[in-house]
């Protein structure tokens, strides 16, 4: 997609040939604005196959919805009608605005996406903690319980996230299977692990590697003494090519990230 190279690797389990997790990739006819959303239904299996067949379509129907707070109530909506209350799923959904080079998410109840900077090999979560973080005020919100999974709770609210990615930035975004592969003693790889994991790959890898990436992460998994854990597997990585963004007023690109991202409020902090 414009500004962005993608790789996907979906690693079903057991004897579906489809799996709980899945993956959207889309960009619009502008080249403003690409999204990508991965999700995992907890479980696997045909049940929970057809579960992520159904969010998918959901998830499409809906497309078009700049905002993603919205669209992942919408999703959460969805998600509790199609599994009768009795399945739930986790999800990131992310945009990259081109004109400006945000990346722009909401997670509901999905592991962190990992980033890489230009000329450094450290992966670190993208959380409202990370340094260089845009977060909407909370006063904007209603108050609730808030990024709980999908099919947990109806009302539940999202909140927007947005930081800036830069040319040879990377991200990576996964299903928690990869972290929660166990060593011997029982211990879960973790975020923090897992983070580690990819910083010794990446010490080793070029550009020309990047569609091997998640082979030697699961490699470099095996290799450190962990057992991968008997679930889907999915991993989504992106890195920024340095495209030039299309040309377009200050004021535009401004007015159109206040009022489709909500990130243009005086009260927006960092």
């Amino acid at each position: 997609v414009p500004g962005l190279d993608i790789s996907v690797c979906a690693r079903p389990v057991g004897e579906s040939a489809a799996g709980g997790d899945l993956y959207l990739i889309s960009s619009c006819s502008s080249g403003w604005i690409s999204r990508m959303l991965i999700a995992d239904v907890a479980g696997h299996g045909d049940e929970v196959s057809d579960l992520s067949a159904k969010l998918r379509k959901a998830m499409h129907n809906s497309i078009n919805t700049v905002d993603q707070s919205k669209l992942a109530r919408t999703l959460n909506t969805s998600f509790s009608e199609i599994s009768e209350g009795s399945k739930f799923a986790t999800a990131l959904l992310m945009t990259y605005f081109m004109p400006t080079g945000h990346l722009i998410f909401v997670n509901a109840g999905h592991p962190p996406p990992l980033l890489c900077r230009a000329g450094s090999q450290e992966w670190t979560p993208i959380d409202q903690g990370a340094n260089g973080v845009l977060t909407k005020s909370t006063r904007e919100l209603r108050v609730g319980i808030r990024n709980l999974p999908l099919g947990i709770i109806g009302s539940t609210e999202y909140e927007q996230i947005a930081i800036k990615i830069n040319p040879g930035d990377r991200v990576c975004a996964y299903t928690d299977a990869y972290i929660e592969a166990q060593s011997a003693d029982g211990q879960l790889l973790g975020v923090d692990g897992f983070s580690k994991i990819l910083s010794r790959i990446s010490r080793d890898m070029t550009r020309q590697d990047e569609a091997n990436f998640s082979s030697a992460t699961f490699r470099e998994i095996q290799s450190q003494g962990y057992t991968l854990a008997d679930d889907d597997h999915t991993m989504l990585t992106f890195f920024h090519n340095g495209d030039t963004p299309p040309n377009m007023k200050l004021s535009t690109v401004s007015n159109f990230i206040k009022n489709s991202f909500g990130f243009g409020h005086t009260d927006t902090v960092l």
